[in-house]
């Protein structure tokens, strides 16, 4: 609770203590009540959360400023970057020779949603620029352009 204002202000996370009955009695508990949006339409696994607050309390160093920034960024990633994971019928991928580890929904997702936002908001360091790591396939409107002259 002592985190909860530097959570909220620079990360977004909302924290807030609320009294709760439990066993006939007035007990206070934290509750996550805000999440971060990293990109519009995106929303992360409900079935993540307990991971990431564990993984927050946990491994995230809270005595010292940049390693605490680097380590709740770390966690946030981890938690956003969780892939939805199609049920899987054991018969079915024992036929397949490559299984489908997203449904339909979720490719469709990653096609329309993910990719796109990838090629617009990603800006890779200089340095994996400049020794191959990353390369620009091509640019849309320069395709347009030479196209437009056919």
């Amino acid at each position: 609770a002592e985190k909860a204002p530097m959570l909220e202000e620079y990360f977004s996370i909302k924290v807030e203590k609320r009294k709760v009955l439990k066993k006939n009695k007035q007990v206070s508990a934290l509750f996550i009540t805000g999440l971060p949006v990293l990109l519009d339409g995106h929303v992360p696994q409900p079935h993540a959360l307990p991971l990431f607050l564990i993984r927050l309390a946990t491994e995230v160093d809270w005595s010292e400023e940049q390693p605490c920034f680097n380590g709740i960024c770390r966690e946030l990633a981890s938690f956003y970057a969780e892939p939805p994971i199609a049920p899987t019928n054991d018969e079915e991928s024992e036929k397949s020779e490559s299984p489908d580890y997203i449904d339909d929904e979720a490719k469709k997702y990653v096609r329309h949603t993910l990719f796109p936002a990838i090629s617009y908001l990603l800006v890779p360091p200089q340095r994996l620029a400049n020794n191959g790591t990353a390369v620009k396939l091509a640019n849309l409107n320069s395709l347009y352009k030479v196209f437009e002259r056919c």
